[in-house]
């Protein structure tokens, strides 16, 4: 145990050192990879295509052309594919894969009037908020992005109607060891899987330093189990000795196959040491076999901790080979007792079970029967206490709910089975522990259980006078070596590594390092950026910063940070993104002439809302008939030139003027137009009270309303199905459901629906929940999610949710109002005025006109409902603003759908349709901007309402999106008495569909007084 707490110590003062990050990983693209060698084992990735959900026909894969450069244990492969799409119209395309261990992306490039621009670094959260502008320009861009874990998404567009694009990507690995048939080899190997028949696949292998034809021991290839003829180098004509280098090539045409390219070199058993100099920075990568040592029985548990991940994902693990884990080790065991956890969004009660002679048929029973459903909580997946050892059967990836995983000081052994991992955080936790990662893609179950059973060397710390920021891919040696970088300060040391074998006895080993080392395909410095990105990403929410710096630094796709391609040096400059190095010149001399951003452009906005705002003021102040209309209105189509229009056209929400009779001859100020733009400020704007609490008759909202919102009743088959079944059969018969509906948002919020209905809350969440696990880090999915868990009044679950939509999407106002709200729904009123605070502070992009009076409402509302003794700091916040202004009924509409038009429309007692084209009701009903490029919100407001009944819809205008759902789902909240302590909110989630529909979403009633 000695040699393990040190061992463990090393990885927690490393921790501590930390000041950068970097990124590892192996490819599995459209069903192309490259792997690590796998013993004994081969599995084959997913196959993956680009998804384009708007495609009648499926984009498919007109070209693969794989070339690969190897040398000793160090690979460089070039992988160029082109996308076909034969649809009629242009797509957004993306594509998203895991990464496996070991391998990382070197270079990204996407072809631009027939040539290739390589990709340039980029803030994560800023490369998605350029993409999706440029895109909405019809300008090519091109964006790869990190999500969770070993998962990667590739954004492309446009893919042109019957048209073609190429995308290359390029790939380091360093080929880990096996030995077989008496022998010790480095093994590259492809996976050549795809969804559908390749036109054209070539595949080049090169290794420049491999025997000849003439050596005993030559290099083998074969595809599947169909030997490939390997090409060595010719003879020298004039010294006639044999050359070295081999190359193996494959061609097929209309390749439809399932199998792995697989070639074996023989290994010189000659350790890897490699340095490359960078931006004036030496790094040094090495591979060294650790000091003999005997691996030392560890003493047999008797109490196991099992901690079973159940979550959806969870289903595509290789549940065979977990089971063959376990029978191999309980057998070696013969008898324990199992502490049983079964996991997803929340844990399960414990559940003990005793194993006598290695029989666990019962235990297997019950996780052959475990149902794969639900989100993945870290919380839930904490281990037992009162155990020997633990297993944690898990891909690691955690997408809902609050808190963080505990490992505690238990000897724990994280085991993975799933192609997409987070394999990073796997092997953090374990090792802190003192415990490892066993990879079950890389190893056989029974050298899984080898390491359970034994106890070997490890590495206890290393240390250099002539180097520095040294790190380890483990503490443990894989395929009998172990990978370390660092950065050389002088032009030659020696590196001190200390070692504690299987019996706790300290062993030293010395390397010399030179700075002139022969370079291995510049392996060095990414392989050191990318062990310390793994060290970094066991603690993502601590170190974003660092991996941001990094990311940037080595041009390296990170959780932080993107690789994006833009067309136009324009682009370029307008976001101030360093081109590549071809387009740097006229990049330079455009960012000269840019004009800075003013100083006092914060303060010119804050002077556009005040303004705005004393119009509101204005509006609120006037007192409107609340009779009948003196005449009809005339009628207002909703289609016609209006709707007929280009969607560019209606920007500020102004219908045409001869569309617009006046509603009445009252003289007012007219929001419609006033609030279009900015304005000359009010005079009385910058006296404005701050905040003021209204009292007596001044008060609106001192009516008696009640509100009926109508009930979401889907009629797909499921629905009809699950009400007619008893509570008992239910979660049986979504079971049997969901595989058909596996990526419908529409199934699980339904099915959801009527499991709360029926009172069944817990497995309603459950079910809820699959949406984070459908389409990671989707802010749209996860906006929908947290709707809806509000809806619930589940505002504690919905919180980390928004607080992972801010952090994914801060460039949009809704993730900052959003997260507000939900910080008032908890009564943490001081954040959600700060969040709130951003919206209105901070200028938006034009198509998010007026959010910043929206949320500026329900800022003063939250102030102004604050309880005594409880007070709020608004010292932030510019006193003009500060002025509450209560409402009788209030309407909000949000929609989870970028580029998409949909409108509010509330109808009144007198018949009259408030809504974009009539902004200004006869009684005062005033509708804010129209959002014609998606997500809202649209905010209906009525101070003094007259009784009767109003009636709210949703309609559904069109959309311009690339990539959408097959329907957009909407939130309604509607409000009574709003900004008064009697305020009443009611929240509803619905879905529309076809273009032109429109949906009753509720009804409120004002009663007489």
């Amino acid at each position: 145990m000695k040699s393990i707490l040190l061992c463990n110590r090393l990885t927690l003062n490393t921790m501590q050192k930390l000041s950068m990050a970097g990124f590892a990983f192996l490819l599995t693209f459209a069903g192309l990879a490259t792997a690590e060698t796998i013993p004994t084992i081969h599995p084959m990735p997913v196959p993956v295509r680009m998804h384009a959900p708007e495609a009648k026909i499926p984009v498919r894969l007109s070209k693969v052309d794989v070339h690969a450069e190897v040398l000793g244990s160090a690979a460089h492969t070039r992988i160029e594919l082109v996308f076909f799409n034969p649809n009629e119209r242009v797509l957004e395309g993306e594509l998203q894969f895991p990464l496996l261990d070991g391998q990382s992306v070197t270079g990204f490039a996407l072809d631009i009037n027939g040539e290739l621009r390589p990709a340039v670094p980029v803030d994560k959260e800023k490369g998605q908020q350029v993409f999706e502008d440029v895109s909405r320009a019809r300008i090519d861009p091109a964006l790869l992005e990190m999500t969770q874990g070993n998962n990667y998404k590739l954004r492309v567009y446009p893919l042109p109607a019957h048209g073609t694009r190429r995308v290359v990507l390029e790939i380091d690995e360093t080929l880990s060891q096996e030995d077989s048939r008496g022998m010790s080899k480095n093994t590259y190997r492809l996976p050549l899987q795809f969804s559908e028949a390749v036109e054209q696949l070539d595949v080049t292998v090169h290794n420049g330093a491999t025997p000849s034809r003439y050596s005993s021991v030559l290099v083998r290839a074969q595809l599947g189990a169909e030997p490939i003829k390997v090409d060595y180098a010719a003879e020298t004509a004039t010294e006639r000795k044999p050359a070295s280098g081999s190359t193996v090539s494959v061609s097929r045409k209309n390749y439809a196959g399932n199998r792995i390219l697989t070639v074996e070199y023989p290994n010189t058993g000659t350790p890897l040491i490699t340095t490359e100099t960078r931006d004036d920075q030496t790094y040094f990568y090495a591979e060294v076999s650790p000091p003999p040592s005997v691996p030392a029985p560890r003493t047999a548990p008797k109490i196991v901790g099992l901690v079973w991940d159940a979550s959806g994902s969870g289903a595509a693990r290789d549940h065979g080979r977990e089971f063959a884990l376990l029978d191999a080790y309980f057998k070696v065991l013969g008898s324990v007792k199992v502490e049983l956890v079964i996991a997803r969004d929340r844990a399960e009660a414990p559940q003990i079970f005793t194993i006598a002679n290695g029989d666990w048929h019962t235990l297997r029973g019950v996780l052959e029967k475990v149902a794969y459903d639900g989100a993945t909580s870290s919380a839930a997946l904490s281990l037992p206490k009162a155990t020997d050892l633990n297993l944690l059967f898990s891909d690691g990836l955690s997408n809902y709910g609050s808190g963080s995983f505990v490992s505690g000081t238990t000897l724990l052994f994280t085991v993975n089975a799933a192609a997409s991992a987070d394999l990073n955080r796997l092997r953090g936790d374990a090792e802190n522990t003192g415990g490892r990662l066993l990879n079950l893609l890389s190893i056989t179950p029974a050298e899984a259980v080898n390491e359970l059973t034994h106890q070997t060397i490890c590495l206890a710390s290393m240390h250099s006078n002539g180097a520095k920021e040294l790190f380890s891919a483990s503490i443990y040696p894989e395929g009998n070596r172990i990978k370390i970088a660092g950065i050389l300060t002088e032009p030659q040391t020696t590196l001190v590594l200390e070692w504690f074998d299987s019996h706790g006895q300290l062993k030293t080993e010395q390397i010399t390092l030179h700075s002139t080392t022969k370079p291995v395909a510049s392996l060095a410095a990414k392989r050191w950026a990318a062990m310390v990105l793994a060290k970094l990403e066991t603690d993502y929410t601590l170190f974003r910063a660092d991996i941001r710096r990094l990311g940037n630094k080595f041009g390296m796709v990170t959780r932080e940070t993107s690789l994006i391609v833009l067309d136009r040096v324009e682009d370029y400059v307008r976001y101030e993104i360093v081109p590549p190095e071809s387009l740097r010149g006229e990049y330079e001399r455009q960012l000269a002439q840019k004009t800075q951003t003013q100083s006092n452009a914060r303060n010119y906005h804050l002077d556009a809302v005040a303004a705005k705002f004393a119009q509101k003021i204005s509006w609120w102040e006037k007192t409107f008939p609340k009779g009948d209309k003196p005449a009809p209105l005339p009628a207002i189509k909703d289609s016609g030139a209006e709707r007929s229009r280009p969607m560019e056209m209606r920007v500020m929400g102004l219908p045409p003027r001869e569309m617009v009779a006046a509603p009445h001859p009252v003289s007012i100020p007219a929001p419609v137009e006033l609030m279009a733009q900015p304005m000359p400020m009010a005079q009385d704007a910058q006296a404005a009270p701050a905040p003021e609490v209204v009292t007596g008759d001044n008060l609106a909202g001192q009516v008696t309303a009640s509100i009926q919102l109508k009930k979401w009743e889907p009629d797909a088959p499921y629905s009809k199905r699950l009400r007619a079944a008893s509570p008992e059969q239910m979660y049986s018969i979504y079971l049997d459901e969901r595989p058909t509906y596996a990526n419908s948002t529409a199934f699980f919020l339904d099915v959801a629906d009527i499991f709360f209905e029926r009172g069944q809350t817990e497995l309603g969440l459950r079910i809820l929940s699959n949406l984070a696990e459908m389409n990671l880090e989707n802010r749209q999915v996860l906006r929908i999610l947290a709707y809806r868990l509000l809806q619930a009044k589940q505002t504690q679950l919905a919180l980390p949710i928004l607080q992972q939509v801010l952090v994914l999407s801060p460039n949009e106002p809704q993730s900052w109002r959003d997260l507000g709200l939900a910080y008032a729904e908890e009564g943490n009123l001081q954040l959600a005025v700060d969040n709130l605070w951003e919206v209105v502070s901070r200028s938006w992009d034009g198509r998010f006109p007026d959010i910043e009076l929206i949320a500026l409402n329900e800022l003063n509302a939250i102030v102004a409902s604050v309880p005594q003794g409880m007070p709020i700091n608004t010292s932030r916040i510019d006193n003009r603003l500060l002025r509450n202004l209560p409402l009788d009924v209030r309407a909000v509409l949000s929609w989870d759908a970028d580029n998409t038009d949909i409108d509010l429309w509330v109808t009144d007692p007198n018949g009259e349709k408030v809504f974009y084209g009539n902004r200004l009701g006869y009684q005062g009903g005033s509708m804010s901007s129209d959002f014609t490029q998606g997500y809202g919100p649209e905010e209906f407001s009525l101070r003094n309402a007259k009784p009767g009944k109003y009636k709210v819809q949703a309609h559904f205008y069109g959309n311009r999106q690339q990539v959408v759902a097959g329907a957009t789902t909407v939130m309604l909240r509607l409000s009574t008495g709003f900004g008064t302590p009697q305020q009443k909110d009611e929240n509803i989630i619905m879905r529309l569909g076809a273009q032109g529909e429109d949906v009753e979403v509720g009804t409120f009633e004002i009663m007489g007084q």
